[in-house]
């Protein structure tokens, strides 16, 4: 796991062309879709069993959009690509920016990814512990 890590976030150890830069993003897609989409799965089992078990669905109601779960990995790989649409204009105009830059915003739109995909688990899962021990 450390050296996918250590992969996933190295620098480029060539000089940045517009090219280069888009396909450092693009050798990167799968593998980060396969993060984001395993640890989907996982927030989303937990946002089942929470929100099915604390009483609060009711009876013909869907607990999730079923179109939001079509759409989901359809927009996250749209804010993936605005790694690459960030980067290329910003090495564009500041050419001895960072090696660095690219594993940044790579880090940070994936560190965004896993917070924003938790926010239901982790809502739903407070809720139900709150539910069990009699605070709601």
């Amino acid at each position: 796991m450390k050296r996918f890590a250590a992969w996933l976030f190295a620098s480029p150890l060539i000089p940045t062309s517009i090219w280069r830069v888009i396909g450092w993003w693009e050798v990167r897609r799968i593998p980060f879709n396969i993060v984001i989409g395993v640890y989907g799965v996982l927030c989303l089992l937990i946002f089942f069993w929470a929100i099915l078990t604390s009483g609060e669905l009711r009876p013909g109601e869907d607990a999730v959009e079923p179109i939001a779960l079509i759409f989901a990995p359809l927009g996250i790989n749209v804010l993936y690509t605005l790694g690459w649409l960030v980067e290329v204009p910003a090495r564009l105009i500041q050419p001895s920016l960072s090696p660095r830059f690219g594993p940044f915003l790579l880090m940070a739109g994936l560190g965004l990814g896993l917070f924003l995909i938790s926010l239901p688990a982790a809502f739903w899962g407070v809720y139900l512990v709150l539910q069990m021990i009699r605070v709601l």
